[in-house]
């Protein structure tokens, strides 16, 4: 059974105790990614509400997450158009069945 470790982080002013598994992802690290992103958005945009800078906030980082996934998607069909151009290429080459190094 995984052991529940806690870690308190601060996120724009507000202290929070978050659980999460003890070999997970670091905590702290993301808290501060977020605490980052929040500040930049309330002295970008002068909203003083952090329900609506976290709103906000998450709007952006979903977003950002959507373009990421595209882009990623985007990149993989073309290895994958790579990868059967070259399969059908090798599968061009003559094979040599005495293995003797003669032309076929």
């Amino acid at each position: 059974m995984e052991k529940t470790a806690y870690t308190k982080v601060t996120i724009l002013g507000e202290e929070y105790r978050i659980a999460g598994e003890a070999d997970g992802a670091p905590v702290p690290e993301l808290a501060a990614f977020v605490d980052r992103r929040m500040n930049e958005l309330r002295r970008q945009s002068a909203i003083p509400d952090a329900r609506r800078i976290a709103v906000l906030t998450s709007l952006n980082l979903a977003d950002e997450l959507f373009r990421e996934r595209a882009r990623r998607q985007t990149l993989q069909t073309e290895i994958d158009a790579r990868l059967a151009r070259i399969g059908s290429a090798l599968r061009a080459i003559p094979v040599d069945p005495d293995g003797d190094g003669s032309a076929v």
